[in-house]
């Protein structure tokens, strides 16, 4: 029988251990005399977002505002033990993300290779030297060109979204207003529209409603006490993703994507179907590494092809719904906006009984873009931005001289919240309000440099970013071109950031007025 006395003197031994180790840990900003967030041992300043209080994203940009850093170009934060560092000043952002990229050039995140190799595998994930090939072969497939190409299939989705309000709105035709989820329809038409560009098939949300596709994307992103560990090991404790045997993607997810994308790829090689979408591309480049005898190419590999069109899903779904939801509702509230917006709309592609439309012309909308631009001002769709400290020649610091008196470590990661960013009243006068004209051609020379993220900046930008204007602007023109939305009773007062979802999302659903314009 164990000694009762021998258990306490472990159990004792243990704690003084633990608090030995933590007091060491948690004065590394201390010692360097840069100002920091008070951490909580062992949890340092996750306490809040593991509770399922607020998430990540927000709490960053709540540390950015809090007034003891007001005059800070960076702020010390802790994941758990791992100090990490928050970029306030945008010179510091410009140099991380674009002047010495090279120092910064993988996410701190990491994924599972063989547990989670979708996740691993995309263009979001994958680490150096691998991320530069893919991007590499992946870029020309996002030129305008490209897009220009693919345009048809988008509009297709189009034409359905505008069909789905004819339906809704219809009243022998008579106005007849009805109150609707706004990003329960916005998810319906980006699930179509990326499962048409992406998965190279026709879902059909528009038409059923729910789908596999939108369910698995929706579940993603959505935080419960599962999801949030997943997501912490992911994130902030990569070093111990495969011990801990996390993944982002759930088997079952996994297992859906897969079947789908190879049983698509199949049809194609056998059938020989030509479709401009993202399969096709990754199908040409195929035959183009078969032709020059290129083994190494990732587009031999099954999981690499699925996993590029998995980072559609990941990032242009949900992302590009709540863009388009929350354009609608700012657009409800002021409502000469959207009338100047319609005006523009049917100006350029026809009035009610027409539909004129190309991509040259939606690159043309000016105030569209306007629109758009401020949307993602207010509501960017990534909303913080990450990067690893990885000095080149090997070096374990890295100084952050001029800007800020201090040196991130390798292995250290950097945070850049541009939520916080697009809400300076430094760089944004009156940053709640929602004014376009912030983006006209007259006032864009006077944006501060780098005080605009919505897509990143730099080598690491959103290599979609194009796709994703084209795919809100394209719901907001068949939304609007025959019907207008209102505010009405459950219209929601104000935007509260629902701090239990990983991206920006409303804490309950937006419910507007459509009505069909005569």
């Amino acid at each position: 029988m164990v000694d009762p006395t021998t258990v306490l003197l472990v159990f004792v031994t243990l704690l003084t251990g633990v608090f030995v180790w933590s007091r060491r840990t948690y004065v590394y900003w201390q010692r360097r005399r840069v100002k920091f967030v008070q951490p909580v041992h062992l949890l340092g300043n996750l306490k809040e977002v593991l509770w399922l209080q607020t998430s990540f994203p927000l709490l960053l940009r709540d540390y950015y505002f809090d007034p003891q850093f007001k005059d800070e170009p960076v702020v010390g934060i802790y994941l758990f033990h791992q100090p990490a560092l928050l970029i306030r000043d945008l010179n510091l952002v410009r140099t991380i993300l674009v002047e010495d990229f090279v120092s910064f050039s993988m996410r701190f995140s990491k994924c599972d290779k063989r547990l989670d190799k979708l996740a691993a595998n995309s263009l979001f994930f994958v680490r150096n030297p691998k991320w530069r090939e893919i991007r590499t072969r992946l870029s020309p497939a996002f030129t305008s060109g490209k897009i220009n190409q693919m345009f048809a299939l988008m509009e297709e989705v189009g034409c359905d979204l505008e069909a789905y309000l004819q339906r809704l709105t219809a009243n022998g035709g008579q106005r007849r207003s009805v109150v609707v989820n706004v990003k329960e329809i916005c998810d319906m038409y980006n699930t179509d529209l990326i499962a048409s560009i992406a998965f190279g098939l026709r879902s059909y949300s528009l038409r059923n409603k729910q789908t596999e596709l939108g369910s698995h994307c929706r579940e993603m992103y959505t935080l419960t006490f599962r999801r949030v560990f997943d997501l912490c090991v992911i994130f902030f404790l990569p070093k111990l993703i495969t011990l801990l045997r996390r993944n982002l993607l759930t088997p079952a997810h996994a297992d859906f994507l897969r079947r789908t994308v190879l049983q698509v790829i199949q049809e194609r090689e056998r059938i020989g179907i030509l479709r401009n979408d993202l399969i096709e591309m990754l199908l040409t480049l195929k035959m183009e590494a078969a032709l020059n005898q290129d083994r190494s190419h990732f587009t031999h590999q099954e999981d690499y092809l699925v996993a590029q069109a998995a980072m559609f899903e990941l990032m242009g779904i949900e992302s590009c719904a709540a863009t388009m939801s929350f354009a609608l509702y700012e657009l409800a509230k002021q409502p000469l906006l959207q009338a100047r917006l319609r005006a523009e709309i049917r100006q350029t592609i026809g009035g009610v009984q027409s539909n004129d439309i190309t991509y040259d012309k939606v690159k043309g909308m000016k105030y569209l873009a306007m629109v758009v631009d401020e949307t993602l001002r207010k509501y960017p769709n990534v909303p913080v931005l990450e990067r690893e400290c990885t000095p080149i020649n090997k070096k374990r610091f890295y100084p952050l001289r001029p800007y800020a008196e201090c040196f991130a470590r390798r292995g250290m990661p950097v945070y850049i919240s541009n939520l916080a960013i697009h809400y300076d009243p430094k760089y944004w006068p009156e940053p709640e309000h929602f004014d376009p004209e912030r983006f006209s051609p007259m006032n864009r020379h006077l944006h501060t440099p780098m005080s605009y993220l919505p897509f990143g900046a730099g080598p690491h930008n959103c290599i979609g970013m194009t796709i994703a204007q084209v795919q809100i602007k394209l719901g907001l023109i068949y939304f609007l071109h025959t019907h207008r939305v209102e505010i009405c009773e459950k219209t929601v007062d104000n935007i509260e950031f629902d701090r239990k979802f990983l991206l920006l999302s409303n804490k309950s659903d937006i419910y507007l007025s459509v009505e069909k314009c005569l």
